[in-house]
């Protein structure tokens, strides 16, 4: 009977695995043969796993890897514990809290272009509204320039993705609260146990297939974060805040070196590949241990 079902459910999931294959692998293919040539206006010309081997002794490239690594984690950890926090704040069922929740669509449905354009005003040395807050309240005595400066820079653009992720986030850990039952918080609290307590040994425990999604997903989208480097900060100043999808498009569509632009991709790829992976692994676990 337990095979007929597997049998029956790879069935039903063939066509859409079909369609996939289709539209994500031919393209995966086509990254990987481009990634074998060098490209120019003369042509194409075979040179193997030169393109990969190249990226080693790279400077520009190492510290692209730098920084996509330093992106990719904080951005990770500031929109997960952001979200779980903000979700903690607005499970009470008051006005107030609705009301808030009820804003953080806009958020949400607010083109990532868009809002990426207008944190970009906000940030403006001359006449943005960041400054001019900022001197208002006598926090600053003269404008800072927050987009040539590679730290003030890089936080704004990560500030301005978070803006943007944190609905997605703070939904989806509202919704897992929501499913606790109330029960258990009532009978730890006949037994005496402390807010922390109840945190510690219902919450997490009952929020963590949750967070693992929610960590997979905010790491995918951190690390292809393409519009916010590409919009904000263009990847500078001196390419202090270039990221690996930014520059990919750079070099593929600035300096039409496709072949290396592909070879990036295509590790990329295969990073994706492998924690995706290993976050499967770990929440099959979760779930077989549940």
């Amino acid at each position: 009977m337990e095979r007929e079902k597997r049998r029956l459910a790879y069935f039903y999931i063939a066509p859409a695995a079909l369609w996939l294959l289709l539209f994500m692998g031919f393209p995966i293919v086509e990254i990987l043969k481009t990634s074998l040539y060098h490209t120019s206006y003369k042509g194409e010309v075979f040179v193997g796993t030169q393109n990969y081997t190249g990226l080693v002794g790279d400077d520009i490239f190492l510290l692209v890897l730098k920084n996509t690594a330093v992106w990719t984690v904080l951005a990770v950890l500031m929109n997960v514990g952001a979200g779980l926090a903000a979700a903690l704040l607005l499970s009470r069922s008051t006005i107030i809290c609705e009301l808030i929740r009820s804003s953080l669509i806009l958020a949400w449905a607010t083109p990532l272009v868009v809002a990426a354009i207008a944190w970009k005003w906000m940030y403006n040395g001359e006449y943005g509204h960041l400054n001019a807050l900022l001197l208002s309240l006598h926090i600053v005595d003269h404008p800072v320039q927050w987009l040539t400066s590679a730290p003030t820079a890089f936080g704004g653009a990560l500030f301005a993705r978070l803006w943007t992720a944190l609905p997605f986030t703070t939904f989806a850990f509202l919704s897992a609260l929501q499913a606790i039952p109330v029960h258990l918080y009532e009978a730890a609290i006949i037994d005496g146990t402390t807010t922390w307590q109840k945190f510690r040994y219902i919450t997490i425990p009952l929020l963590r297939p949750v967070a693992l999604a929610v960590l997979l997903i905010s790491f995918i989208w951190s690390f292809n974060s393409f519009v916010f480097i590409y919009v904000i900060t263009g990847g500078g100043p001196a390419n202090q805040t270039q990221i690996m999808v930014t520059e990919i498009f750079r070099r593929a569509f600035g300096y039409f070196n496709f072949g290396q632009a592909s070879s990036m991709a295509f590790l990329a790829f295969l990073l994706l590949v492998a924690v995706s992976f290993f976050q499967w692994r770990l929440f099959y676990k979760e779930e077989a241990e549940s």
